[in-house]
């Protein structure tokens, strides 16, 4: 973890690798350049390896971790500078955009140090630990002027875009219940499985889910209802999450996310007054019904023709949809948005505003999960 206080730093250079992207419309005056705190999964899977196919954006200049071994990776794939810790990166002048990929708890502060050194921020999930910490980011943000930009890079899924896409053109009539799925059967021993690094399922991939989940379910705040078990853990952060939005007027959404599913579930199911959906991140397919087509019905209080109960045959307009995604492309559109909001002001999907919702949900309940977060 980084997290001691001295570092030294390399020369760096940028690498040469060339892909045709849309754009706002015009030439960059140059990519911003990047320092990545962190090189775990996200760190490298996700950041370095999308950035490094970005360079008309963003290139690379430095990076902090305390491995040897990570650190000298990155210099291969950057020629960039390097950190042994933190608190040496942040100081570094040549860094617009800093990348908060240290472990869960620290967010909020290596965000804020991050802003007030100067940097525009890229604050990995969990956006931060509690209501207090993430407004008090945004309020730095306001201060220094810095771009503060949560990545809750799953809004840019395909699968989400054209779930938001058909309901927002009313495919299915009225909504009665959103059903969000992410099941896997897998123990967890990693750093992930502790309380004390901010671990669980509700601050890892459950940021994502609830993220959806409150940008489907609209403005208004709804009830919640939250459940933790432990799950398939070595650790004692639960891994097994039941969460269930409810307000008047709003559909119904029930999320659940677990490790210990013999039997996974498709991740949407979607309900509706004039049809619905199912489908994977992979495959969508929905059903809806033209109404105005089907036989007029009256309400009939007499007694059931036949001691029969209701019952008619639904003419379907049957439709389906393939990803054809790949596994960056989310993470590439999280970017484009991010440099065009730096470039030329182009809104923010993500809004730190809307990531406090979800921060929201971890305090309001942290009690009532009873010491499972």
């Amino acid at each position: 973890m980084i997290s001691s206080v001295n570092g030294s730093s390399n020369g760096h250079t940028n690498g040469t690798r060339v892909v045709e992207m849309k754009d706002n419309g015009h030439a960059p005056a140059r990519p911003l350049r990047v320092g990545i705190a962190g090189l775990g999964r996200s760190g490298w899977n996700i950041h370095a390896l999308t950035l490094v196919d970005m360079p008309r954006h963003f290139t690379v200049v430095a990076v902090a971790d305390p491995s040897d071994e990570r650190l000298a990776e990155a210099v291969d794939l950057f020629r960039c500078g390097t950190h042994k810790t933190y608190e040496s990166l942040v100081e570094d002048d040549a860094v617009d955009v800093m990348i908060i990929a240290t472990p869960s708890h620290l967010h909020a502060q290596h965000a804020e140090m991050a802003m007030r050194a100067g940097h525009h921020v890229v604050a990995e999930k969990p956006f931060a630990m509690s209501g207090d910490e993430a407004r008090r980011m945004i309020d730095v943000s306001r201060e220094t002027g810095r771009v503060i930009a949560p990545f809750h890079n799953r809004r840019f899924e395909g699968h989400f875009l054209k779930v938001k896409e058909l309901l927002d053109a009313n495919a299915f009539g009225d909504i009665m219940q959103i059903r969000m799925t992410w099941h896997t059967f897998s123990r967890r021993w990693d750093w992930q499985a502790m309380k004390k690094f901010g671990g669980g399922a509700l601050t890892n991939n459950g940021a994502h889910l609830l993220d959806q989940a409150l940008d489907l379910f609209g403005e208004t705040d709804p009830e919640v209802f939250l459940d933790l078990k432990p799950g398939l853990t070595l650790g004692d952060a639960g891994q097994h999450m039941k969460v269930v939005l409810h307000g008047e007027g709003r559909p119904t959404i029930d999320i659940e996310l677990t490790n210990a599913s013999a039997f996974p579930q498709d991740r949407w199911h979607i309900m509706g007054t004039s049809g619905g959906l199912i489908g994977t991140p992979d495959e969508i397919r929905w059903r809806r019904v033209d109404w105005s087509a089907m036989p007029e019905r009256k309400l009939d209080l007499g007694p059931a023709e036949d001691r029969l109960y209701n019952n008619e045959e639904v003419e379907w307009i049957e439709s389906s949809w393939m990803s054809s995604d790949t596994k960056r492309d989310p993470y590439t559109r999280f970017f484009k948005n991010l440099y065009n909001h730096i470039d030329s002001d182009e809104p923010l999907v993500v809004t730190p505003e809307s990531a406090v919702r979800y921060v929201d949900v971890l305090d309001r309940y942290r009690e009532a999960a009873i010491g499972a977060l």
